[in-house]
């Protein structure tokens, strides 16, 4: 019965097909990717994403308040994480910022919005129903969202649902909407790893086919957005609460147009808090000032490893009276989901 479950809604998504939605994660598949909210948000992208965070304050906080729990290296036991369930970063390389969220669609599950401004009006581009779990004592459970080409013309999104974890792959049409291309789905049988079924857009393959699929949607990915908390650096969390994004969103200080993590002039992190600097990679060296230069998007030139304190620093190009100074400063100063450290050359010291 899974079986042909599992094939009539991978049917329905590529055909769009409508269908009722449940609280699982395949309620993107079943509901042929339907987006609910079909309202459009005029203003500038500040002033439009306050008014989005504003309409969905209510599920947002829901979810804000539960504490997720997840196994690290370094505990037997899972470690209880706070939701931060706010994001935002230019995933279009644009200049300006989608903003993406969580919230809570009912006792168990959450709910991914993507919203997208042209920077005179803002609307949904992508809604997954229940694609985080919430409850009790829930271990690596989460989901990934690649940026696997330039100028964000295709998503990836990847949900780890036990023996049951899937992936989208989604193309932007030219509504700015993301529509679903392809569909992966495995169903692992953890008493009997032969008994494993691999599925790609509901047909059955190998587990080569499935591996050798979801290799090449995860190959080029420019950033990454994660749930997951992992010191694997390709995987980022969201960085926000409403209360942080709202008053970003609304206040004098809201943060410059967003540059894409990659572009021909560079890449660019969002900076969370003033830059303490340095003259190279690590407190041994001479400092270089404090800048204030917090929701700034900084030009980041090359990542060090601080072997004396197990850190990275970043060297930066930081705008002083219409200067710029190239000095070092903390990995741990810059959103990390505006940019990775995947995309910075290494420099040895």
């Amino acid at each position: 019965m899974k079986r042909i479950t599992a094939a009539l809604l991978a049917a329905l998504m590529l055909f769009g097909i409508a269908a009722a939605a449940g609280d699982e994660p395949d309620g993107y598949v079943a509901t042929g990717g339907l987006i609910t909210d079909r309202q459009t948000y005029p203003g500038t992208w500040q002033q439009a994403y306050l008014q989005i965070l504003n309409a969905h304050a209510a599920p947002i906080l829901a979810y804000q308040s539960r504490t997720l729990e997840y196994q690290t290296d370094s505990a037997y036991e899972p470690v209880p994480v706070p939701c931060k369930p706010v994001s935002l970063v230019d995933i279009t390389a644009d200049g300006i910022p989608e903003l993406i969220f969580i919230e809570v669609a009912n006792e168990y599950r959450g709910d991914l919005f993507i919203y997208s401004s042209d920077g005179s009006a803002a609307l949904c581009v992508l809604y997954v129903p229940g694609i985080t779990r919430l409850g009790a004592n829930e271990v690596d459970l989460g989901f990934d969202v690649y940026l696997s080409s330039a100028g964000g013309g295709t998503l990836i999104v990847e949900y780890d649902e036990y023996e049951w974890p899937w992936t989208l792959q989604l193309t932007r049409g030219m509504s700015g909407q993301y529509m679903a291309k392809s569909y992966l789905r495995a169903k692992y049988d953890n008493s009997d790893w032969d008994n494993d079924e691999y599925l790609i857009n509901g047909s059955q393959v190998s587990g080569g086919d499935y591996q050798a699929a979801l290799r090449e949607m995860r190959d080029g990915r420019m950033l990454s957005l994660s749930t997951y908390t992992t010191k694997d650096t390709s995987h980022y969390g969201f960085t926000m609460g409403w209360e942080d994004a709202a008053a970003m969103l609304g206040g004098s200080a809201g943060p410059t147009a967003a540059p894409s993590a990659q572009n021909s002039d560079g890449v660019y992190g969002l900076a969370i808090e003033r830059l303490a600097t340095r003259k190279g990679p690590g407190t041994q060296y001479e400092g270089g000032g404090t800048y204030n230069v917090k929701n700034q998007y900084i030009k980041l030139l090359a990542k060090a490893w601080d072997k004396r304190n197990g850190i990275w620093w970043v060297k930066c190009e930081i705008p002083y009276h219409g200067k710029t100074r190239v000095l070092w400063t903390g990995w741990k100063r810059f959103d990390h989901a505006t940019v990775s450290l995947d995309d910075l050359p290494e420099e040895t010291w």
